[in-house]
């Protein structure tokens, strides 16, 4: 049997989020990275010391004629997102974009559009279902651990340099990977309510959002970005039951049952990271990223749907303008509104 070809990948807009994923595509044994654009000429003359047998273009149409390439990982700002992909799916590219999906719900809309009834695979940048921990909190969720779960309760806290970026640009830029977490776990929501203050500084830096979801299931978030004392983004989440309760955070599970049940026994149990076993083979930046690029590129080869896709990131970007709709009408928003 011959081997399988390699994905061909090409990477469009190298800062950050870029350099990270020319990474991991580069220790991915399944992908080949050969090409890079970005209009930054400067900063490309000085990686190609480092990559000399990477092509480096400041045009992206001098890239795709040169460079014979079937995937495409798209970095550069959420307002390029939709011009590009009008372009690269026409050339039958397999598609990962980095999160959020578009800069906005229409957009992002129109890109779910373009997609449909194509045989590639399109993926967003959301890494919560490759992080171990979230991963056997959803198994005990499901498994129905607690009994009947009816609320919970989520926080993401950090401190950003004081700025005076408006609550949408934030919401949709530092939380909507947040927002995915709360949607992969409990589902989609029907409904929301938001309220955005400045409980820290003198601009608008935290929104509290109620959610209900279809699935029955009531959520508060409380979602700031300058309050003090966190450096790194602080995700946490706690489940109330009818058979006890859940706090899940980046670090450890805390589960509290009234009585013996699914293995676990009555009281407290917790589970650091560090007790369940780690399915990453490379840790860079954190824990996820090798495992969501890695389970793409798989999927490209083997024509499967991605775990996060488009019509996932689309959902999210429906709850942001909900969001924002809520806060301007002083409102609940149902999520359908948002068309």
């Amino acid at each position: 049997m011959l081997p399988q070809a390699k994905t061909k990948v090409g990477i469009i807009g190298f800062g950050k989020r870029g350099i990270l994923h020319a990474s991991l595509v580069n220790i991915n044994p399944e992908a080949e990275w050969k090409a890079v654009c970005d209009p930054d000429e400067q900063s490309l003359a000085l990686m190609k010391i480092f990559y000399p047998n990477i092509s480096f273009f400041s045009d992206k149409d001098e890239m795709l004629e040169k460079v014979n390439l079937n995937t495409i990982f798209i970095c550069s700002p959420d307002s390029t997102h939709l011009p590009l992909v009008t372009q690269l799916i026409k050339k039958d590219m397999n598609i990962f974009v980095e999160n959020p999906l578009a800069e906005s719900f229409a957009s992002s809309k129109q890109m779910v559009n373009l997609a449909l009834d194509r045989k590639n695979i399109f993926s967003v940048g959301y890494y919560s279902p490759f992080k171990v921990l979230f991963q056997q909190a959803k198994i005990l969720f499901e498994n129905g651990i607690l009994d009947k779960v009816k609320r919970y309760r989520a926080s993401l806290h950090y401190t950003l340099p004081q700025s005076s970026h408006s609550y949408e640009r934030i919401i949709m830029n530092r939380t909507s990977s947040f927002l995915y977490l709360l949607y992969w776990l409990f589902g989609p929501a029907k409904s929301l309510y938001a309220n955005a203050s400045g409980r820290f500084t003198t601009v608008e830096s935290a929104v509290s959002l109620v959610l209900d979801h279809s699935s029955g299931l009531m959520g508060l978030a409380d979602l700031s970005w300058n309050r003090p004392g966190y450096p790194r983004p602080a995700a946490k989440i706690s489940l109330e039951g009818t058979g006890g309760t859940l706090d899940i955070s980046e670090d450890s599970l805390k589960l509290y049952l009234y009585k013996k049940r699914g293995g676990y026994d009555r009281g407290w149990t917790t589970i650091h990271r560090a007790d369940l076993p780690s399915p990453s083979k490379f840790y860079l930046c954190e824990e996820g990223y090798y495992e969501g690029n890695s389970s793409f590129l798989k999927n490209c080869s083997g024509n499967k749907k991605s775990t996060a896709s488009w019509e996932d990131g689309l959902e999210i970007m429906r709850m942001i303008e909900a969001a924002d709709l809520s806060i301007d009408s002083n409102r609940e928003v149902l999520l359908n509104e948002v068309k």
